[in-house]
């Protein structure tokens, strides 16, 4: 690939005109924030600036470069960056560019300054160097200018997934010529189709890493020449100082350190000639630069750190003059380390000048008194310098720096005790009879108590968590209203024709299996399990068994059938033989084979075994035709040739007569097939067609052999099998890796299945669920998918498969919960599908444990389906706490999972400890191998004038009949590769024809060194008849040799991977993203279409027989935008057919004459029935016309051709709809039921076009319908995002993506490629690549799936949700076991610490923050607010900073206010929205974004906090900081004393004394004023270099600077940047408080910026919180009203929501019945009505009634149960609503109430 562009802008653009378009550029970007680990780059490499990495590092740790000059705090701040992107999985290489060094300055810096970024700079260039040589691992490389050759072979060679830079927004650069500089390495990065991030908007979540991604945008014009200043003469050593030093380093024992400060004194001096004056003071210098070497041995860092006194090392100052004159020949010395004869010197460069240190011993020079043996140092490298460069520095040895009395006690006085003024907080007395043993290595100093000066509220679920609704109703629940069964009777109809789609089902009918509940004894036999694994052996025992009633039955059953089978075989044939001259009249022989092959299918098991044999024949034989009319050598020939291969093989199978079984054996012979034996032949009949003959005995291609056109074009049709065997437990044979899964889930273990898409993975989920429906009437079997769609699809199938008859009311299979909606009584189903959420709630409600008949008791398995969601950013942690969580066995399911073998370990360590064995299952093979293409049409245009009819037999791959110039470029997966590692090359799946492919080209490039094995010829490796399994061998055999190869860089690989991949790839490579001509015909009709478009590529897609298809796109915008250009392309044409067509126009004005004629036809009618009607009032009744005789008069009339004839609807030629898989009546009655207002136009009118969008922002009716019609095969083309491709049953011939993103990474790729070549729909799969450059799509193909790594998953409000479970379950043995499962496990957090003592130290101070926070007593009894703090741990951090406002009588305060109602909902609306859904506004000095807002009714930068409110949160976050500042302390004490931070994180050098102990004290040997800072305790002692102590001022500073070894997450740290002061200046996005002042969803799209297919989502996220917070007060208040009189109606608006619309939800535990499976309830005592009606709340679920009440609901902590601090800090502030008790919170619930109303309003507003 071409390096950056580094060409001259023409000469008509001056700078300013650059910068604009600079400017311009970046601000088109439009970056998408993602996970650069799990969601974007994976394992792939990406390469980061190293200038702009160190720019960030120094400002964002504020090293000290102006008073000091910390060298190693600046390499300790950035090898802590690079350790925290190490730690998450990232794979990264740093690059330096020579020119650009200035990157690393800030602008406008003196030039006598700029000399400590310089040699910063070069040090960390050379460290990482040496460290490169200790380790072996290069990560760090040099080049002289971006656009330099050797930059262009370095991309050629690594290609990196993307580049991290710098966009100029940090205040490093305020200002000069290099401001734009960092921008201007971005746009030649980007424009060289590389993505780009900058390390500004770096941030660390946990065990993620976020950046803002910039995908490629094309070629771009070339910008003015760079601005860069000229390299700086840092030429190597090649002076006799240099050598006479080389000599003295190994008897003198130097290090780095002091080869390069005697280097540059040397030099320095040497050429120096100062007068008396100055060399005195030249002197002083020399002589404390040496001292400072001398410290430096034996001085520990923790003693380094000192306070600044008087100027430093700055502008002006002689000392800053003395060392900037030291850094060029500095520099010089690091340019030749490498290979100069210093090169194995003892490297501790990285520490090279402590400026710090150095001002002290300058001011202290005449004041040191050293000891006899570090005087005797101090002399050696004085005689050292002198022998240098002949200058005595002993000479101006002050004469009182020598003590040889006490000198030596000094040095064994090196630990010095931290500083005891930091405070050390201690902590509230806490005990619980659980959590005791977990806390028992945390030894903290607990404060003396005294009564709690208020009682506390004890918290108890008694309502639903975001409605009034009771839990544990005093009454039985009132029947669902009319409305509500309308709704569910609705879904219900829904969910039966959805899951008739899924099955194939005719119409609506379906018919699941009746399960049964098996008896004790049955259960003990495990479908004969054992029988299987023996295999043969078993099939071939004589030993008679005993037959049961229902063998004897199904007996009988089958001989009453042969004898029905005897009568009906005349009719057959006979039948048969009418239907054969029917086919054989039909010319195309196309349509001939496909008109048969539709009647074999069709064939019922008794017609198959009488004529099936017959009928295959037939295929052949129309094969056979079909292959005389092509060229022996074209390769449709050969794809004919396989297919007749396939089907003679399954007609042998068949039972069949003596004549078609020698025909049959005539064919094998020819193709050189073993034969097969009749074992029963069929009486002898005649064949009603003439088999056409083979005439020369061998029907194989010319010149190939049976194994090489088995290979070449019989790949699709293979057979399959991985030593496949029947069993009874399934009705297939399943092979031996899945006889595998069903003996673990019979034995009852836990399962993790990795396995590939169309790997034959669905049936496990099923086995399982039918073991929990005949295990008995309780048990629960919960199914966990990713996304709501697919919970739906799930659903569908299970009420397809399963039916069950229950005793009980509102019992049913299957239930649907989800956060939008409900189907099904949730506790009285057998099968919960849900989403990770949801179950996390319902494990963790107390209600649904409280007995052994509980909810959650009940569960017996549990299935993770695409359980590599366990990576996601967002979700994720939920899906590693729900596996830590799981109360019984699991099964987890993926396809997808890049480290099973680490992901199986924690798993196995987390079932081990609940007593469940787990087994894991991995099959890498596919079932339908894919095809990769790129599309390359010939550049040009064209008109289309409406599509021809396609003929084309069903050939697999869309390549298998090319006769002309094919416009896809075909992709082996080897060309593909582009990082040389065994990972890529095993990722790289190969078909049969690319095995014998690759095994040609092998052959040809082997050279003397690189040799083939003989023994990989296929004709000794394969058998004669070839199945897929041998050819996986053969493959892996390959590919065992391939990897010796990609190791070497001299071997062949590149050669043959070159040869691989073509001239026509070479070709597009180079000319890719250049302009096409546009040729115009002279006469346009119809519309002018690129070849290059997406219209053509599936116009082209369609002519070569490749749809259905679905096309990926990840924007949702860009989705509908590819519909709209396809729906209107098809248009227009037809629209210009309809206007200039003589035959149309013709037909049109035939179909008016004919209207105009039915117009008049009904008018006679209507006036002969009136006179007719007047006659009747005459005559007798006998004369009148009997209703029998006017249904015959109806009958009788003849219907016209017109009567179907829609002149407005699309015509066929214009359509990419496949008519004959559907009738226009169904497809009406289903679109039907879509609202205009929910759908827009031309939305639904590309559906009768055969195109459909599918994306998350749609509506989930018209989704289903999509999926539906898709599954049918009326829709040939689908544009969707990611969302599709998450396991939803969507199968499809050809998978395109479309366009690049920065989600198009690894793990998508194969999740959506895998939609493609579905078992039991294709034999083979396409993928097709379109508007991507030819190299992301190699880095598509060839890219590493990311290791799965979970997250810290304990969050204060998890341990708050875990008090509530155990308190509201009497500590049970569940909740126990939850806790133990969250706490206990050897790894907490995959990927993530290892050691216990930190998340215990973690626990016992989040415990201390929920007791200061009074929403936790002393013995870990929930209080107060609990419930809404633990309800909204979603929101967790911004729900605590919610709960500091209330606790602190913030909203009690602005209630209370003497202001109107409008104006304090208003100040709540804004504190809200800075607290909840927030979206940072970037873009807020941006000129053209700002202009947007001022002409719109939007403010869009979200006003400032008001004053109070931010000064609550502040208080909050102080106190905060405290409590975790002394977690770490307390942990530092206890855990890591004698552990010295004095290791460099990235490289691992230590930083300590040369010499053994005792370390030097500097307190010893300086004067007071100057010693040192006592050691920090929490503060790392690298930041301390910089003057830092352990005061801190937020909790990132604390999280960034913390000492190592000690375990402290930010994100698990309950606290809330306040903006724009904790922000970095950026304030938030007014979106919310926006729509709440206007309700104009369109203008925070067009003015917010937000994300059109994310508003709906973001403002209905905050309605469910606002839900929450007033539910949670009305329960605190104990209002009466059960029913909430305070909801909304239940409104049939909610059905037509954007999302998944309906909040279809019944009642649970109201004894409704379901309508399919439940039985009728009893009839309810009619409830007292309300005024206002009870708002549907989806997510919520009634409980099942407990035994007792346990505790007055009205209880209240007394004054024993929880106590508090005495402590001079006091104790805890109580909190505000006590002090007037209900009145101040029924206000402030008033005034939430009204806020939640009138936002509600416009809300619905937007979707009424």
């Amino acid at each position: 690939m071409a390096g950056p562009d580094h060409s001259s802008e023409s000469p008509g653009d001056g700078p300013d005109a650059t910068d604009d378009r600079l400017k311009s550029w970046f601000r088109s970007l439009s970056p998408t924030k993602v996970d650069i680990v799990g969601d974007f780059a994976g394992k792939e490499r990406f390469a980061i600036h190293g200038e702009a990495l160190l720019a960030h590092c120094l400002h964002t740790m504020k090293v000290d470069f102006d008073y000091g000059f910390q060298i190693l705090h600046a390499v300790h701040a950035v090898e802590t960056l690079l350790l925290r992107l190490r730690d998450r999985g990232c794979n990264f290489h740093i690059l330096w560019f020579n020119r650009e060094y200035q990157l690393s300055i800030p602008t406008e810096t003196s030039a006598e300054i700029t000399y400590k970024y310089q040699l910063t700079r070069k040090i960390l260039i050379q460290h990482f160097a040496h460290a490169q040589n200790d380790k072996q691992l290069v990560f760090s490389f040099v080049f002289t200018s971006l656009g330099g050759d050797s930059v262009t072979r370095y991309l050629e060679e690594h290609h990196p997934h993307f580049f991290l830079g710098s966009d100029g927004t940090t205040p490093w650069w305020t200002g000069g010529p290099q401001l734009l500089t960092p921008l201007h390495m971005l746009y030649r990065i980007n424009s060289a189709g590389y993505h780009v991030a900058c390390v500004e908007h770096l941030e660390f979540k946990s065990s993620r890493a976020f950046l803002l991604i910039a995908s490629p945008r094309g070629a771009q014009r070339p910008l003015n020449g760079d601005a860069f200043s000229p390299i700086p003469d840092t030429s190597p050593v090649e002076d006799n100082i240099g050598d006479r030093l080389g000599g003295l380093i190994k008897t003198h024992n130097l290090t780095a350190r002091e080869i390069i400060s005697l280097y540059s004194l040397a030099h320095v001096l040497g050429q120096y000639a100062p007068d008396a004056g100055e060399a005195t003071e030249i002197g002083q210098q020399v002589t404390v630069l040496l001292l400072q070497l001398v410290f430096m041995r034996h001085c520990s860092i923790t003693g380094r750190s000192f306070e600044p006194q008087g100027s430093g090392l700055d502008l002006g100052n002689a000392a800053n003059s003395f060392i900037c004159s030291l850094s060029e020949p500095a520099q010089r010395v690091l340019n030749s380390w490498g290979s100069g004869p210093f090169t194995n010197s003892a490297w501790d460069a990285f520490d090279l000048f402590d400026g710090r240190l150095y001002l002290a011993l300058l001011r202290s020079s005449h004041n040191i008194n050293l000891s006899s043996a570090l005087h005797e140092e101090f002399i050696q490298l004085g005689a050292l310098l002198e022998h240098l460069c002949g200058y005595n520095v002993t000479a101006k040895w002050p004469a009182n720096l020598t003590d040889t009395d006490g000198g030596e006690a000094r040095l064994k006085n090196a630990d010095r005790q931290p500083d005891q003024s930091v405070p050390s907080l201690s902590v509230l007395p806490f005990s619980h009879p659980v959590l005791d043993e977990f806390l028992t290595s945390v030894h903290l100093r607990t404060e003396a108590v005294i009564s709690s000066p208020v009682d506390h509220k004890v918290h108890k679920e008694l309502t639903h968590w975001h409605n009034q609704r009771p839990i544990d109703p005093k009454q039985p629940t009132k029947a669902p209203g009319f409305r509500a069964r309308r709704r569910n009777q609705r879904f219900m109809a829904d969910i039966i024709a959805y899951s008739a789609s899924l099955t194939g089902a005719s119409g609506k009918i379906i018919e699941p299996e009746i399960v049964v509940v098996r008896s004790s004894v049955e259960q003990s036999k495990p479908a004969s399990r054992h029988a299987v694994n023996k295999g043969k052996k078993q099939a071939n025992s004589n030993k008679p068994l005993k037959k049961s009633g229902k063998q004897k039955a199904l007996e009988e059953a089958e001989l009453r059938r042969a004898a029905k089978f005897q009568d009906k075989s005349p009719a057959i044939i006979t039948f048969w033989k009418e239907r054969c001259l029917e086919f054989s009249k039909e010319a195309s022989l196309v349509k001939r084979y496909l008109r048969v092959e539709k009647y074999l299918l069709g064939l019922s098991p008794v017609h198959l075994s009488v004529i099936g044999a017959e009928v295959s024949l037939y295929l052949c034989h129309v094969l056979r035709q079909t292959q005389g009319r092509y060229n022996p050598a074209a390769m449709t020939h050969s794809s004919v040739l396989a297919m007749l291969w396939s089907q003679i093989q399954e007609t042998a199978k068949l039972t069949m007569t003596e004549e078609v079984h020698t025909l049959v054996t005539r064919v094998l012979q020819s193709f050189k097939l073993p034969l097969y034996k009749i074992p029963a032949p069929l009486p002898k009949r005649k064949l009603p067609f003439e088999f056409l003959d083979i005439v020369n005995g061998d029907l194989l291609p010319p010149g190939k052999s049976s194994l090489d056109f088995q290979l070449e074009s019989c790949g699709p049709f293979l057979e399959r099998s991985f030593d496949s065997a029947p069993d009874p437990r399934v009705p297939f044979e399943p092979d031996a890796w899945q006889r595998k899964v069903l003996d673990a889930i019979d034995e009852n273990k836990s399962l993790l299945v990795v396995a590939p898409t169309s790997a034959g993975k669905t049936f496990i989920s099923f086995y399982a669920m039918k073991k929990i429906l005949e295990a008995n009437n309780d048990d629960v079997l919960v199914y966990i998918a990713p996304t709501k769609a697919l919970v739906n699809q799930i659903a569908a199938e299970i009420q397809a498969r399963f039916s069950k008859r229950y005793d009980q009311e509102a019992r049913s299979v299957w239930a649907i919960h989800t956060r939008d909606y409900r189907i099904n009584n949730v506790k009285g189903c057998q099968i919960l599908v849900t989403v990770p959420d949801i179950l996390q709630i319902l494990l963790l409600a107390p209600s649904n444990a409280t007995g052994p008949a509980s909810f959650a008791r009940r569960i017996k398995m549990i299935i993770f389906d695409e359980v590599h969601c366990i990576g996601q950013s967002e979700d994720g942690i939920v899906w590693e706490q729900l596996l830590l969580l799981a109360p019984c066995p699991i099964i987890a399911l993926s396809a997808t999972v890049a480290n099973p073998l680490e992901f199986r370990d924690w798993l196995f360590n987390a079932q081990k400890a609940k007593g469940f064995d787990l087994e894991m299952v991995v099959h890498s093979s596919r079932y339908s191998d894919l095809r990769k293409f790129i599309h390359d049409p010939s550049p040009g245009t064209y008109e289309f004038a409406g599509f021809e009819p396609v003929e084309r037999l069903p050939f697999p791959g869309l390549d298998s009949d090319c006769e002309s110039p094919l416009p896809f470029l075909f992709l082996h997966p080897i060309a593909g590769i582009i990082d040389r590692s065994r990972d890529t090359l095993n990722d790289a799946s190969l078909e049969p024809r690319d095995c014998i492919e690759l095994w040609r080209h092998m052959t040809k490039h082997q050279n003397g060194q690189y040799q083939v094995p003989k023994s990989l010829d296929p004709e000794k490796m394969l058998p004669s008849l070839v199945k897929k399994s041998d050819v996986t061998k053969w493959e892996s055999a390959l590919k065992d040799v391939l990897a010796n190869w990609m190791l070497d860089p001299n071997s062949p690989f590149d050669e043959l991977r070159n040869h691989l991949r073509g001239e026509r790839f070479a070709r597009l490579s180079s000319t890719y993203g250049q302009p096409e001509s546009i040729d115009l015909p002279p006469s346009q009709c119809g519309p002018i279409v690129s070849r290059r478009s997406i219209f053509s590529l599936v116009t082209d897609l369609r002519s070569h027989g490749a749809l259905p298809a679905i096309l990926f796109n990840y924007d949702r915008v860009g989705c509908e935008t590819i519909l709209r250009e396809l729906n209107d392309t098809l248009e227009a044409a037809e629209a210009a057919y309809k206007q200039h067509n003589p035959q149309w126009l013709k037909k049109l004005a035939a179909f008016e004459e004919w209207k105009k004629y039915r117009e008049t036809a009904k008018m006679k009618e209507a006036k002969m029935k009136e006179t007719k009607k007047t006659r009747s009032r005459n005559d007798d009744d006998d004369g009148a016309m009997s209703k029998g005789d006017r249904t015959r008069d109806e009958a009788n009339r003849e219907l016209s051709v017109w009567d179907s004839f829609d002149p407005e609807g699309p015509l066929q030629q214009y359509s990419f709809a496949d008519n004959t898989k559907l009738s226009q009546g169904e497809l009406n009655a289903r679109l039907k039921s879509l609202r205009a207002d929910t759908v827009r136009p031309w939305i639904l009118d590309a559906l009768y076009r055969g195109i459909g969008v599918h994306h998350a922002g749609m509506n989930r009716q018209y989704r289903q319908i999509v999926e539906v019609l898709f599954r049918k095969g009326f829709l040939t083309v689908v544009v969707a995002t990611g969302t599709l491709a998450m396991g939803l049953n969507m199968p499809c011939k050809t998978v395109v993506f479309t366009g690049d993103s920065v989600f198009l990474t690894a793990l998508n790729y194969r999740q959506a490629s895998g939609r493609a070549g579905r078992r039991g729909f294709d034999l083979l799969g396409n993928v097709v690549f379109h508007g991507l450059h030819p190299h992301r799509v190699l880095e598509i193909m060839s890219a590493k799936l990311p290791d799965l790594r979970g997250q810290f998953p304990t969050s204060v409000t998890l341990i708050l949700r875990l008090f509530i479970l155990l308190h509201g379950t009497q500590n049970s043995e569940f909740a126990a076991n939850a806790v133990k499962g969250l706490l206990t496990q050897s790894r907490l957090c995959l990927g993530g610490p290892d050691a216990k003592m930190s998340i215990a130290h973690h626990l016992r101070f989040s415990i201390d923050y929920l007791r200061r926070e009074h929403l936790l007593s002393e013995n870990g009894v929930p209080l107060n607010f609990s419930g809404l703090v633990g309800h909204l741990s979603y929101t967790e951090n911004a729900v605590f900073a919610f709960h500091a406002l209330l606790k602190d009588g913030y909203f009690h305060d602005l209630s209370y206010s003497n202001r109107s109602r409008e104006d304090i909902i208003l100040e709540i609306m804004l504190v809200l929205s800075h607290l909840f859904c927030r979206h940072a506004c970037p873009q807020h000095k941006d000129k053209q974004f700002l202009e947007r807002v001022h002409r719109s009714p939007s403010v869009g930068i979200l006003p400032d906090l008001p004053q109070k409110a931010s000064e609550v949160l502040e208080r909050h976050n102080q106190q905060t900081l405290s409590i975790f500042q002394n977690y770490v302390s307390s942990y530092a004490n206890q855990h890591l004393t004698g552990t010295p931070d004095n290791c460099l994180p990235f490289t691992e050098y230590k930083v300590d004394s040369v010499y053994a102990q005792p370390m030097l004290d500097l307190s010893t040997v300086l004067p007071s004023s100057d010693s040192p800072r006592p050691p920090t305790v929490v503060r790392s002692p690298f930041s301390a270099l910089s003057g830092f102590t352990d005061e801190f001022h937020t909790i990132h500073e604390l999280c960034e600077t913390v000492r190592a070894g000690v375990f402290l997450e930010e994100s698990a740290v309950p606290y809330i940047p306040i903006a724009p002061k904790e922000t970095d200046g950026v304030p938030w996005n007014a979106y919310l408080y926006d729509f709440f002042k206007h309700g104009d969803m369109e203008a925070l799209k067009h003015v917010n910026m937000i994300k059109g297919g994310d508003v709906w989502y973001h403002l209905k996220d905050f309605s469910l919180i606002l839900s929450t917070i007033v539910t949670s007060f009305a329960n605190f208040l104990e209002l009466p009203n059960a029913d909430g009189d305070f909801g909304f109606e239940e409104e049939d608006e909610l059905e037509i929501a954007d999302d998944d619309g309906p909040l279809l939800s019944g009642d649970e535990g109201n004894g409704m019945r379901n309508d399919v499976c439940g039985a009728p309830a009893p009839p309810q005592k009619e409830q007292k009505k309300n005024k206002a009606k009870k708002k549907v709340v989806a997510e919520s679920w009634d409980d099942e009634s407990s035994d007792e009440d346990t505790e007055d609901d009205t209880k209240t902590a007394n004054h024993g149960d929880d106590s508090w601090s005495s402590s001079a800090s006091g104790y805890p502030q109580a909190p505000r609503w006590a002090d007037n008790g209900g009145p101040s919170l029924m206000e402030i619930f008033r005034n939430f109430s009204a806020l939640q109303r009138e936002f509600e309003e416009k809300f619905h507003k937007t979707f009424a």
